[in-house]
């Protein structure tokens, strides 16, 4: 007969929230402009469907190669690269209709033309990027009038969750 145990019982998982914004973050350590590491990972169904990072265009060389590329009237924003969330957008670009993002940052407003371009429903994010306010109120706005859901969430500790995680887990 064979005997079952219920060692899942005390397991505990991070939300769903939770988890893609920990997969955001794992995404970020691929960024390759120094100035801001930021990740999006864009879920529809409970299913990744894309990511994205900074990092220049293809075929243009990286900030960590040549530098980052500002110009002093754009204040001191790299202009080099494609943020992570254009940058997930465009990885897959047909199947974004009803999907959310989670990015580290709320998206700029250059970024949110791009997700209700793209038909995104939802974007969960962490931070506010610090000193720049119009641009980043004006974000927002663009979202409340295509409807699109803004949810800032506390920012989600993954070391914490990580050492929870395997404090109850035994091989």
């Amino acid at each position: 007969m064979q005997e079952t145990t219920n060692q899942q019982e005390h397991l505990e998982r991070p939300s769903w929230d939770e988890y893609f914004m920990m997969m955001s973050k794992l995404v970020a350590v691929m960024a390759t402009c120094p100035k801001r590491r930021v990740g999006s990972v864009i879920v529809k169904n409970k299913r990744i469907i894309a990511t994205g990072f900074n990092g220049a265009p293809p075929k243009l060389p990286h900030c960590t190669e040549v530098g980052c590329l500002v110009f002093k009237e754009e204040g001191t924003s790299c202009q080099r690269v494609l943020h992570s969330e254009h940058n997930a957008i465009l990885q897959n670009s047909g199947a974004m209709e009803g999907a959310t993002l989670y990015t580290s940052f709320l998206p700029c407003l250059h970024c949110m033309k791009a997700v209700i371009s793209a038909r995104i429903a939802e974007v969960v994010y962490e931070k506010d990027y610090p000193k720049k306010k119009g641009k980043y109120i004006e974000s927002k706005e663009f979202a409340r009038q295509a409807g699109i859901t803004i949810r800032q969430i506390p920012e989600v500790n993954v070391l914490d969750i990580l050492s929870r995680y395997y404090s109850t887990f035994s091989p």
